[in-house]
């Protein structure tokens, strides 16, 4: 068995192969029918060759390089069909598509004819070698036309290319020109050139550079095809050449070898296999987690647009509500019964109430949305403090609870908006009125000294329904309430805004309480250097 007769059986079975596997992991794919095509019409070329080689006979030479010449002469068209999948020009090129397998079938009839091929005689070392006939010519003009018009396109193609599309391209483009070139140092002996096929053996190049685009750069997504081909050209080049050895000592250690390279190749695959499955999976959980972002972003959108509409569409209507129903209160039209008043004055309140879940609503918007805008000043907190309490007291009176504040100071400093730490403590407070039915709601200040650093500290503390140790952690998320705390009307944002204030001033705010029935106790700590 010599030298071409191996490189083609090599080139045979690994062109088959590969070909099997890409149209096995995807049938209806394009790219994967077209070079599963190809590489048949290789292997077609490739076997013929083997079994031509290898023949004794003239008569059977002639016969078996007829049957070769069926893969040649599909092999362009074939490759040229590829190509124009790979660059994505299937529409474009239809036309040439069809007269290239027009002209293929016209071939194939002329093949079995003198017109191809005329008879066969001895040339160089070859016993056997084709004549070619006047069809023979046209034939090797669309062989190399549509060649050459292939990698025209692929060249083209490339430079508009992403990066992934464009490395796929080169590696198509290198091993199959290499490979082309191999395989065309055939047509130098048709015509008395005397030039053997040195190259015959160049054509495995084209699996191994495809395999490698495979590998590398997903060209048929599917690592796993490359690998089995490779591997497994591995195992017949060792396996030929432990059956071209003489002797038992070259047949052990050659077999020997053949073992482990069986068994290092199904590890490489089971290895392949494990990485192809994690990357799809991955693959399959970024398309959803991606999914599931642009539906999130929709949503965000969605509720910004929510937001927008409460503030241009509602916030108006209820600020003129709550003034008509004070200016009628205060009798700015005329004297009116005190039960009318009453239902006035019941009416003020509700706008009121919605006025500050507009308000909570709003805030809520600017802090997710990062737009919340914070004025510093050095001011008396002291006075802040006083100054919610007093507003606070009506709304105690009304539920027949003792408000108070007390101080350790009459004046603290510190730098802080003070519209929103306004906010923040009326917050606190009004939530201990709200949740405590009867008893006290205490305001205190005082200051502490930390490793010679100054910190200012406001509690409210209640006799109220008490908050459950499970509780106190989430009390100041947005939304969530004490469980105790949801018989009673709320949105679950006054903590939860307040919270945000706070650690805009770099400062602390939390929790405590006994237990559900026992009060509660909430404490903002701010820095007098924040």
């Amino acid at each position: 068995m010599g030298f071409y007769a191996i490189t083609s059986l090599i080139n045979a079975i690994a062109s088959a192969l590969f070909g099997f596997f890409v149209i096995l992991k995807n049938r209806k794919a394009v790219l994967n029918k077209t070079f599963a095509i190809f590489c048949f019409s290789v292997a077609v070329w490739s076997g013929g060759y083997f079994l031509w080689q290898i023949t004794e006979n003239s008569q059977n030479a002639l016969f078996i390089f007829r049957i070769l010449m069926i893969g040649a002469i599909f092999i362009p068209a074939c490759y040229f069909h590829f190509v124009v999948s790979l660059v994505d020009l299937l529409k474009e090129k239809r036309k040439l598509i069809i007269s290239g397998y027009i002209l293929s079938f016209i071939f194939f009839f002329l093949n079995f004819t003198p017109l191809f091929i005329k008879g066969m005689e001895s040339k160089l070392s070859f016993p056997f070698w084709p004549q070619p006939g006047i069809a023979f010519h046209p034939f090797l003009a669309m062989f190399f036309g549509l060649t050459i018009y292939s990698w025209y396109l692929m060249l083209k193609i490339r430079r508009q290319s992403d990066e992934i599309k464009r490395r796929q391209i080169e590696y198509v483009f290198w091993g199959t020109l290499i490979g082309f070139i191999g395989g065309s140092t055939n047509y130098f002996l048709w015509y008395d050139i005397p030039i053997p096929p040195i190259g015959n053996f160049l054509v495995i190049l084209y699996p191994m550079a495809l395999g490698y685009a495979v590998l590398k750069h997903r060209l048929f997504n599917l690592k796993v095809i490359a690998t089995e081909l490779l591997v497994f050209i591995i195992w017949m080049t060792t396996l030929i050449d432990l059956l071209m050895v003489e002797t038992w000592q070259q047949r052990l250690i050659k077999g020997g070898l053949f073992v482990f390279v069986i068994i290092f190749g199904i590890f490489l695959i089971k290895s392949v296999l494990k990485e192809v499955f994690q990357r799809e999976q991955l693959e399959k959980l970024t398309g959803e987690l991606k999914f599931a972002n642009e539906k999130l972003t929709e949503l965000d959108k969605l509720k910004s647009g929510t937001f927008s509409f409460v503030s241009h569409q509602i916030k108006a209507p209820i600020g003129i509500i709550r003034g008509f129903s004070q200016l009628i209160i205060e009798g700015s039209y005329g004297e009116i019964p005190e039960k009318a008043k009453e239902t006035v004055g019941t009416i003020k309140k509700a706008a009121e109430r919605l006025m500050e879940l507009v308000e909570n609503f709003l805030d809520l918007r600017r802090i997710d949305e990062g737009k919340m805008d914070y004025k510093f000043e050095e001011i008396n907190i002291i006075n802040l403090v006083k100054e919610v309490v007093g507003e606070l007291e009506f709304l105690a009176r009304q539920k027949h609870l003792e408000l108070t504040f007390s101080s350790e100071t009459d004046e603290i400093k510190i730098k802080i908006d003070e519209q929103r730490m306004h906010q923040a403590i009326q917050n606190l407070i009004e939530n201990a009125i709200k949740y405590t039915e009867k008893g006290f709601v205490k305001v205190e200040c005082r200051t502490s000294n930390v490793n010679g650093k100054e910190f200012y500290l406001v509690s409210v503390s209640d006799s109220g329904m008490g908050i459950a140790g499970k509780d106190l952690t989430t009390v100041f998320n947005q939304f969530d309430r004490a469980q105790a705390a949801r018989t009673i009307k709320g949105t679950g944002l006054g903590l939860y805004i307040a919270k945000e204030i706070v650690k805009a001033h770099n400062g602390e705010i939390w929790a405590e309480s006994e237990g559900e029935g026992k009060g509660s106790r909430f404490y903002v700590k701010l820095t007098r250097n924040n």
